[in-house]
């Protein structure tokens, strides 16, 4: 078994400097130079190691190197659990503040450049890191795990939290951009069926927006399923296939119909029969006038039923808890009536709504152009 590394650094000399040490141990290797690329090596190829500079772009050529870019990806990196980061930089070196700052989001250890030749070497940092993680034994050969055969996916309960997923007992990370794909995709019709979106009609539909059209939509969707299959082989040993969870031939992209969705804590139902959730609005002294009447400036609202939600108490501004007002009393509510009530922007409010959205107390229904918006 041959060990295969991503080299992480917009450096291109680096680059060669890091290959040649990787080569050097046996090891195979690819390299990134940016966070795009990284992500889009990670939907085609599995690793079991990184080496990681912390000074790179979010995309090749088009912006700057930061370090924080470095330092999210490596928290990407660690939560999706695929193997050890060893992080390399230039930045920081006259103490040891980003070394420790690095161990503490994760990584498995951390070497200065230029690299040193004796010492706290690379070579050295990505053997130690190797073998703390299972992947090498003492002599240095890579270790093969050994374990019973994946279980077969046969179907199962799909969690769908802000920040992740849980399939089959597995967290799995998730970016903003999956979230909103699958909170509409999760949303059944009337028949009690998961809808089918074409491309085009995800990357346009009010909830999704995603300005790189179907492209950024099939790559979220890629990506999606690699890290559902990974992590779920890796943490539960079952084997799931592309098109397990969010299948994509013949009518478009919709949710297997053997996965039952549950929104935080709470199971969706088909559009038409969604019980009332029990929204609380506490009265609090802090009003502001909205067209002659008082309307809460901010107002927490408690959602029922939804334990250990880090997005149980959200703040409402005044024209949110108007939106929430409207809806309670059955208007079917859309971002041109906000800018007609309040004056504001089409772009505030359609923040204001996809806020309440992310917020989980908000739902959009219907056509793209002709949906409205109503309680969860």
């Amino acid at each position: 078994m041959t060990l295969r590394a991503l080299i992480v650094d917009d450096d291109p000399n680096i680059v060669d400097v890091v290959s040649d040490i990787v080569t050097s141990l046996g090891h195979e290797h690819d390299s990134a130079c940016c966070q795009d690329e990284v992500r889009q090596r990670l939907a085609t190829a599995n690793y079991d190691y990184f080496v990681l500079d912390l000074e790179i772009p979010v995309r090749a050529e088009r912006s700057l190197a930061r370090l924080q870019n470095g330092l999210n990806l490596l928290s990407e990196l660690v939560s999706l659990g695929l193997g050890p980061v060893i992080v390399v930089t230039g930045y920081g070196n006259n103490g040891p503040d980003q070394g420790v700052e690095c161990v503490k989001l994760g990584a498995a250890d951390y070497v200065a450049k230029p690299f040193k030749r004796e010492g706290k070497t690379l070579d050295g940092a990505i053997t130690d890191a190797l073998r703390r993680a299972g992947r090498l034994s003492s002599s240095g050969a890579a270790k093969r795990k050994t374990s019973a055969p994946p279980r077969p996916f046969e179907g199962g309960e799909l969690q769908l939290l802000k920040k992740r997923v849980v399939v089959c007992g597995v967290d799995v990370p998730i970016t903003p951009l999956m979230n909103r794909i699958l909170t509409v995709l999760c949303e059944k019709r009337g028949n009690g069926r998961y809808p089918a979106y074409c491309g085009d009609e995800l990357a346009d539909h009010p909830d999704v927006l995603c300005r790189r059209g179907q492209n950024g939509i099939s790559e979220a969707i890629h990506a999606l399923r690699k890290r559902i299959v990974q992590k779920v082989r890796k943490d539960a040993n079952i084997e799931i296939g592309d098109q397990d969870i969010v299948r994509s031939k013949g009518e478009g992209y919709r949710i297997n119909e053997l996965v039952s969705v549950v929104v935080g804590a709470r199971r969706l139902v088909a559009a038409g029969n969604v019980p009332d959730q029990g929204i609380d609005v506490p009265d609090v002294p802090n009003h502001v006038p909205v067209n002659g009447q008082n309307v809460p400036d901010r107002v927490p609202v408690k959602r029922r039923n939804v334990p250990n939600d880090p997005d149980d108490v959200p703040d409402l501004n005044a024209r949110q808890q108007w939106v929430m007002t409207q809806i309670e009393k059955g208007t079917e509510v859309r971002a041109s009536m906000v800018v007609e009530q309040f004056g504001c922007s089409q772009k505030t409010a359609k923040r204001d709504l996809s806020d309440l959205r992310d917020k989980r107390l908000l739902r959009f229904v219907g056509a793209p152009r002709t949906g409205h918006y109503r309680l969860v």
